[in-house]
């Protein structure tokens, strides 16, 4: 059985929540920090800081921003959405379980899944 961590990042999937965007994000940070390096070299004299905390956060607002963007526009184009681990019973039925371990059972015309990309 595979292991559970790493497999319930929710809407985004793993690009959106844990990789690509906030790796892009903290790469950013990094290079920043090399520029500075770089520019002392050709005659700037800059001074700064950087907060491993502030970063975090900020990072983390911009992956929820994402997140309750999608939600969002799932919501305005009338789409239901569970995040839930799922099931097919038959062609239009799917048992739902929850991460806390609810189950509800849904029947559908047309299911989309989408497990990130």
């Amino acid at each position: 059985k595979p292991s559970p961590a790493g497999t319930t990042w929710g809407l985004g999937g793993t690009c959106v929540n844990v990789g690509c965007i906030p790796k892009k994000l903290m790469h950013i940070s990094a290079l920043y920090r090399e520029f500075q390096t770089d520019a002392h070299g050709i005659g700037w004299d800059t001074k700064s800081s950087h907060s491993w905390e502030d970063m975090i956060t900020r990072v983390d607002n911009y992956i929820k921003s994402l997140n309750w963007g999608a939600k969002t526009e799932l919501r305005q184009k009338n789409v239901k959405y569970y995040n839930s681990f799922a099931t097919f019973v038959d062609p239009h039925t799917v048992e739902l379980e929850d991460k806390k371990g609810k189950k509800e059972t849904v029947t559908f015309k047309n299911c989309l899944i989408a497990c990130g990309g």
